[in-house]
């Protein structure tokens, strides 16, 4: 967990420093655009101020050959040799006056077409160059900004997930492999078996002691019972004492045998009983509340497990009360 939280960090890292440096960029790209676009505008004005010029110095151009033209018509109209002596000089000096006027219109009309030309092609040029820029930002610039802003993001991203998840399928598949040594250990459970284990290990402390020796007194040899006269009599007499006692005791041992035998099948089921299985508790389908209510009803709910562990303790005393009681008793009387 800590290797993906390192993980996790160095991608905010990595994410913040990148994101800066691309912000950088796209702020210097946007200059650029801004300072194309400028020149396009300043460009653009002086074309427009051109063709403005253009235009009027065409319009005084039309107006002086208008001018021109009309002069000719009224010269073509009045004869030469109508006109009188004195008036010949005024109208040479009329028509040149007009023709020098024409000749000077003329030729700022081609002075401000010539620059309107030039002013018309830088602005085309510069359209274009400014459109291509534009287009190049949104086409190409973009998508290598947004690339550079997540360089490396969706691999490290990727390559800490897959560690997250190759963490927790061998952490499940240890899981299961513990589950599977724990489910073999249950299996194997043998009550008899452990015992016989643990006596076979301490067989010092469980197995018995040597038999105890008759220790004779001061040279007496007689080491087994004697029956003859006048000790007979007493010995037989006890012997049938013996005999009826163990008989009666044989009788109530046998009654208890049974109440203890059906006490230890009692504890048995009690012990053995399957509440094991909670998957009630783990159904998605049905809600909280029916889940709890459910669970309240089952086995495994509060108030059964406080009768069960009641009833369990209380048949436990009774059989531990009651076993073996005279079973010692009935084993010295047999042997008497």
């Amino acid at each position: 967990m800590n290797n993906v939280i390192v993980r996790l960090s160095q991608i905010s890292e990595d994410v913040i420093r990148l994101f800066k440096k691309s912000k950088e960029i796209g702020l210097q790209m946007h200059e650029e655009l801004l300072k194309v676009t400028n020149e396009l505008y300043t460009v653009m004005k002086t074309y427009h101020m051109y063709h403005a010029e253009s235009i009027s110095a065409e319009s005084k151009l039309k107006e002086a050959e208008k001018q021109e033209e009309k002069q000719f018509n009224k010269s073509g109209d009045l004869s030469m040799n109508l006109l009188r002596h004195e008036d010949r000089p005024q109208r040479r000096s009329s028509v040149k006056k007009i023709e020098k006027m024409k000749e000077k219109r003329q030729a700022k009309y081609s002075e401000n077409k010539l620059k309107c030309t030039k002013a018309r092609n830088d602005y085309l040029l510069n359209l274009a160059a400014t459109n291509a820029a534009i287009s190049k930002y949104y086409i190409h610039d973009v998508s290598d900004l947004i690339d550079c802003c997540d360089l490396g993001f969706h691999a490290s991203l990727a390559r800490t997930f897959r560690t997250y998840l190759s963490a927790e399928y061998n952490l499940e598949t240890s899981r299961h492999e513990g589950l599977d040594v724990i489910e073999n250990a249950v299996d194997n459970l043998d009550s008899r078996s452990d015992k016989h284990t643990v006596m076979d290990m301490c067989n010092q402390v469980f197995c018995p002691p040597l038999k105890f020796e008759f220790q004779p007194h001061m040279g007496d040899e007689v080491c087994q019972v004697s029956a003859q006269q006048p000790v007979q009599t007493e010995l037989l007499m006890r012997y049938h004492q013996l005999q009826s006692r163990l008989a009666t005791l044989k009788i109530e041992n046998e009654e208890v045998r049974k109440t203890l035998d059906a006490t230890m099948q009692t504890l048995q089921d009690m012990l053995t009983v399957e509440d094991f299985d909670v998957s009630d508790a783990f159904q998605h389908s049905r809600s909280t509340e029916s889940v709890k209510s459910a669970a309240s009803e089952t086995y495994m709910s509060k108030i059964n497990i406080a009768k069960r562990r009641a009833n369990q303790q209380e048949t436990e005393m009774f059989y531990f009360t009651n076993d073996n009681s005279d079973a010692s008793v009935i084993y010295r009387l047999r042997l008497q």
